[in-house]
């Protein structure tokens, strides 16, 4: 009979490595990897969209952006995005033309020199303004992001056409921006839907209702190798938000504000309103002057 050459130590080593690695891998394909880092860069990029914002206000009189004239806040730029130079003046053509906050936010690249494509946040279903982009226009001479903006802008705004407009002189509480407000998408306003999907009305004494009110920026993604990205209906994880004072926070719930102030909705009346009307308060269903804050304390973040 032929002699069977032993297996040496070095390839014992080698095949107990392979099969550790083996089994080590199957676990983890069994184990569900919740992703975090797609949030954390979108609020770091809000983070310096807030300071642009601050250091916009130092050299316009403490007013954060706010396109000029005295139109109407609207769904849609009253003129061409890449007018030359529209006339806001008194009398002037565009004095009364609609304003998108869409091109409030624009400003921000007109004047601060801040990169377009800092406006779409990653994990949500915005891209990025630049990217595949017709024109050959300098950004900087354009007035909104493209002929269809709201496919590039994935954070909300103070209202700039409100009658309660924030300013750098808010309380530090006070929220100024953040992640998409839940009620808009694609530049429509939604109502209210029902069961386990947003938006909704939070309800102040339900926390269960609390993430029916969270941005949908940020929906809880699970990773499977084999079968790819997971969406759990239903569970809108939190949002990121920039204040006043310039710091940004990561948080859980809508109610946020000052005294809990709901962010993406408005209070039902500024006389003597319950928690409900703070916390919970009225979702938006136009963009005209009913739809707005009903007090300096009172955010509503906007698109």
């Amino acid at each position: 009979m032929r002699n069977q050459k032993a297996l040496t130590k070095l390839e014992v080593v080698v095949i107990i490595a392979s099969i550790v690695l083996i089994i080590a891998t199957f676990i983890l394909l069994q184990c569900p990897i919740v992703r975090m880092h797609p949030r954390v860069f979108c609020g770091t990029q809000l983070k310096g969209l807030g300071t642009a914002m601050m250091v916009y206000a130092k050299d316009f009189d403490d007013r954060y952006p706010q396109l000029p004239g005295k139109g109407p806040w609207s769904k849609t730029l009253g003129f061409s995005y890449d007018m030359d130079k529209p006339d806001f003046s008194p009398g002037g053509a565009q004095e009364f033309a609609p304003r998108s906050i869409t091109a409030s936010w624009y400003l921000l690249v007109k004047y601060m020199d801040t990169n377009p494509k800092q406006f779409a946040c990653p994990q949500s279903t915005q891209i990025p303004f630049g990217k595949n982009n017709s024109t050959a226009e300098d950004f900087v001479n354009l007035w909104d992001f493209g002929p269809d903006p709201y496919k590039h802008v994935s954070y909300s705004m103070q209202n700039p056409y409100s009658k309660f407009t924030a300013n750098a002189n808010h309380s530090a509480l006070f929220a100024i921006a953040s992640d998409m407000n839940p009620w808009f998408r694609d530049g429509n306003i939604l109502s209210p839907t029902i069961g386990k999907n947003a938006p909704q009305i939070i309800t102040v004494n339900d926390p269960g209702t609390f993430d029916l009110g969270n941005t949908v920026n940020h929906p809880i993604l699970i990773e499977k190798l084999f079968w790819g990205y997971r969406t759990m209906e239903g569970t809108q994880e939190g949002q990121n938000v920039a204040f006043a004072d310039g710091h940004n926070e990561y948080v859980r719930q809508p109610n946020v504000g000052i005294n809990q102030d709901n962010i993406y909705t408005y209070w039902s009346t500024d006389e003597e309103p319950t928690a409900q009307d703070i916390q919970g308060g009225v979702n938006p269903t136009a963009r005209d002057e009913q739809n707005d804050s009903k007090s300096e304390e009172d955010s509503f973040l906007a698109l």
